[in-house]
Formats: C-alpha cells, structure tokens, sequence
C-alpha cells in the first residue's frame, strides 16, 4: 500500500509521520533529501522502536563523503541495526534516484523483511521536475513497492504547489491523508 501524504506545515516528514501510516516494518528504506537523516531515524526509534535495518538515500554526496553525517546516522542507530547510505548526483535525476531504489528493495527483499518506505519530500524532488516526470516517476516506484510488498509512505507540502499538480500526482496512490484529519498530529 503506498499513501500520499498532503501536508500543511513542513516540506518534508517525520518519522513519527511515517511509522503512524505505514507501521510494522522492521527495514526502513528512506529518501532523505530534507533535513538530516540521523534524526528521522532517532524520530523513527522514538516513534515505533529500533529498525532492524535502515538505507538512507541522499544527495548531498560532498557532505556524506566527508564523513561527518555519515558517523551522525551510526551514532544515532541502535548497535544491532545495519544502517547504509546510498549517493546519487541530485535530486532531479529520476533514473538515478529509481535504480538506487530499485537496488535498494531487491537488497531488503534478500533480508526477508517488511520494508517501510518513506519519501520524505515530493515537493523537494518537484523543484528538479516537471510534474509529468514526477508522476510517471511516482507510477513506476510504486509498482516496485507493491512488488516488493513494501508499504510506502510519500510526503507533499500540499500549498506549495497549484490544485492541477496535486490532482495528478494524487492518482496512482492506494489511499491519500490529508493534515488534521483523525489520527493525524
């Protein structure tokens, strides 16, 4: 099942936002093109416990291959859980950020777990994009989530972008949340 979040406040999610839609998986494949991707998974531990397995995709590969967050993200993991971090050039090249997440479920798929998937911005990776890549991007990902049997959660900042970019990329989700409804913080 793959949910669309459309969001109010800020443009990306939380990991409580995340494990309230799509709990239950004990790995974590995570785009992380907002914030830093050592406090979702403290926000994730919080939330719901210690993943069994967490891979963090993000774009800023000069910060990541100097080390610095990197060490965060092992720092802010529970020792027994196997953390990675996949690089791609930015945020604008679908096919790099689709093969990455394609690699990234055929290796959790191998581990025999659940994965929980989480995007935490689709407003980010609409700055690059045009609102037909993403969608056809979007069609493509969420095909492999359900062939996968991945639950994914997908993060919009719903008044940064006009009513006609909403409604098409609302199609190919299995269910869309809106901020304020019940069960939402």
């Amino acid at each position: 099942m793959s949910t669309l979040h459309l969001a109010d406040g800020d443009t990306a999610t939380t990991a409580a936002q995340c494990a309230r839609v799509a709990p239950g998986g004990s790995d974590l494949l995570v785009v992380a093109f907002e914030g830093s991707p050592a406090r979702w998974l403290d926000g994730w531990r919080t939330a719901v416990g210690d993943p069994d397995r967490a891979t963090f995709v993000v774009a800023d590969a000069a910060e990541w291959l100097a080390g610095a967050p990197r060490a965060r993200i092992d720092s802010a993991a529970a020792p027994d859980t196997t953390v990675s971090t996949s690089l791609v050039d930015s945020p604008g090249n679908l096919t790099d950020l689709g093969v990455t997440l394609l690699d990234a479920l055929e290796s959790h798929d191998a581990a025999d777990a659940r994965t929980t998937f989480c995007c935490q911005s689709l407003t980010v990776l609409l700055q690059y994009s045009t609102t037909d890549e993403m969608y056809q991007f979007l069609h493509v990902l969420i095909r492999h989530l359900e062939r996968f049997d991945a639950v994914g959660h997908f993060h919009l900042h719903e008044r940064a972008h006009d009513a006609e970019t909403v409604a098409t990329l609302r199609r190919p989700f299995d269910r869309v949340r809106s901020d304020g409804e019940a069960g939402d913080d």
